[in-house]
């Protein structure tokens, strides 16, 4: 008698230990699966965000390409390589600005506050995220401000004056700034700043499309009902 007792006791022990373990589990799958899920969605939202910023940039980098090509016709004016006409020489000095890129991160720095973009165990795409954010991004953004603080020195500003009051100017002032040393060292160091600029424009796009290609890969998974179009 006492030991069916024992034995009931001991199999109703081993139940309701059976049950805790289980709901214990089953606790920890729902929280992992809705980690899961929420790291799922922080990285759909920074592909969306890393395909937006892949425009901009390329539209950034697709009109520093132009405003290259109008610098290159001043340094052939200044070589003699062209002729000095005053409404061309203004045209291309006046069409010389700062053009810098700052990408969007708000998703990004979205899921970091949250803790969830570190708790993914995806170390590959995790690094290659992070880098594009806290190293191209970062790096870009430095180089932009030096660019942008170099503009704001107006060594162009005389020929915006020009190109607006192109028939009042007077010729010889605009011509003598136009070969003056001043004009073309700030002219010079600023040409070296932007090409040091466009390099890093090119080095943040290859980054964008190396993680937006990772991230499409991910969001491809069956687990995931998101339908996403790779770029040829």
């Amino acid at each position: 008698m006492q030991k069916n007792i024992l034995t009931r006791g001991g199999v109703e022990f081993i139940a309701v230990f059976l049950g805790i373990a289980l709901s214990l589990w089953v606790d920890d799958y729902r929280e992992e699966k809705e980690l899961s899920n929420r790291i799922t969605e922080d990285y759909e939202n920074i592909y969306h965000e890393v395909k937006a910023n892949i425009g901009i940039i390329e539209t950034i980098i697709g009109q520093n390409i132009e405003i290259n090509a109008n610098e290159e016709k001043i340094i052939k004016i200044f070589n003699e390589e062209m002729i000095y006409v005053q409404n061309d020489a203004v045209e291309l000095a006046s069409n010389i600005f700062s053009l810098t890129f700052f990408g969007e991160t708000s998703a990004h720095r979205t899921s970091v506050a949250s803790g969830r973009f570190n708790s993914s165990r995806n170390d590959t795409l995790t690094k290659q995220i992070s880098e594009l954010y806290e190293h191209y991004f970062v790096r870009l953004n430095t180089n932009g401000t030096w660019v942008d603080d170099l503009f704001t020195k107006g060594h162009t500003i005389p020929f915006y004056a020009a190109i607006n009051n192109i028939n009042n100017v007077d010729s010889l002032t605009i011509k003598k700034y136009f070969f003056s040393d001043e004009f073309q060292n700030n002219f010079l160091f600023f040409r070296f700043a932007r090409s040091i600029y466009m390099n890093r424009l090119d080095e943040t796009r290859d980054q964008l499309y190396k993680v937006k290609h990772s991230l499409e890969n991910y969001l491809k998974d069956p687990g995931f009902n998101l339908q996403v179009k790779v770029d040829k």
